[in-house]
């Protein structure tokens, strides 16, 4: 059975548009947390390299990347919302 996530582009495009950059991957997990996405964004966040994001290119950049690591599953999408 395939396990899709639910993903509204619109709340994951607003967070990454308003984190104070450069922002570490432990704040923006943080930020994120607060910001109310859902737990399985926050786990594919977690899975983000240890970095320092210098803009909102940077985290599209690799969480695009991400869509494609199999250990992570199905992201919904997720990968393609930043490949614009």
């Amino acid at each position: 059975m395939e396990m899709r996530m639910q993903i509204d582009p619109e709340l994951v495009n607003k967070l990454i548009n308003s984190l104070p950059y450069p922002i570490s991957t432990d704040d923006l997990i943080q930020r994120a947390r607060q910001f109310g996405v859902s737990d399985q964004i926050l786990g594919m966040l977690e899975h983000l390299p240890k970095q320092t994001f210098n803009s909102p290119q940077d985290v599209q950049n690799l969480v695009g990347g991400l869509s494609n690591l199999p250990n992570l599953g199905n992201l919904g999408g997720l990968g393609d919302l930043f490949k614009r």
